[in-house]
């Protein structure tokens, strides 16, 4: 059964409870990975780390969240300046160019998946990085199902979920373009303004109508 609509929700101090789980604790790309294991996770690390953006940044992200709840979300996306997002230096396709801030993670409940709520987060961060000045934003993707004899890709593939990583055909309908190829996990940009136009209002209030069942 669905219940009452889902709610954007634009993450800053006074919001930050409003996040999806593996949102609030994975430090993968947070936390230099010469001192961090693999897929590190530290709920105190990352709490940290999302209030000291929220200082310097706001917002920092964006939640997709029950109306009726003050904690927890369906879905969440985080995005900063990369200097803030030192894990990026683990992907094949790194660095992020210079001029660009990252995407970091997308974290999405598994019953909240196609339903386009992806492109909903995607939007609003695209547009809070275009009024905070940015000039890109790049983000890394992932191909399901490639094969590489890479381990270190391959962990990071195997962990796609509790990292955040994003479809490319996803990224792609948001209108990223791939800018460094890879069998696995491609670097992706678009350039800020969009020389498109984003989702209208009523779009969005149509594609968050009704949040999924758990």
């Amino acid at each position: 059964m669905a219940l009452p609509g889902g709610q954007l929700v634009a993450l800053e101090e006074s919001t930050l409870a409003r996040i999806h789980a593996r949102a609030a604790d994975s430090v993968f790309w947070e936390l230099d990975p010469a001192a961090t294991s693999e897929n590190p996770t530290s709920e105190l690390d990352k709490g940290a780390w999302l209030l000291a953006r929220c200082y310097a940044q706001n917002p920092i992200g964006f939640s997709i969240a029950e109306p009726t709840t003050t904690i927890g979300a369906l879905a969440t996306c985080l995005f900063c300046p990369p200097e803030h997002a030192p894990g990026a230096a683990r992907m094949p396709t790194a660095p992020i160019s210079d001029d660009a801030w990252v995407v970091t993670s997308l974290h999405i409940a598994t019953n909240a998946k196609n339903r386009g709520w992806e492109a909903v987060l995607l939007d609003a961060t695209i547009t809070a990085a275009t009024r905070a000045g940015a000039q890109a934003l790049e983000v890394f993707g992932l191909r399901l199902d490639a094969d590489t004899a890479d381990s270190t890709v391959a962990r990071i593939a195997r962990h796609a979920a509790s990292i955040g990583l994003t479809e490319v055909s996803i990224l792609e309908s948001a209108g990223f373009r791939v800018v460094a190829d890879h069998p696995v996990l491609p670097r992706l940009r678009l350039t800020l303004p969009p020389a498109f136009d984003l989702m209208a209002a009523h779009e969005i209030a149509d594609l968050l109508a009704a949040v999924p069942a758990c």
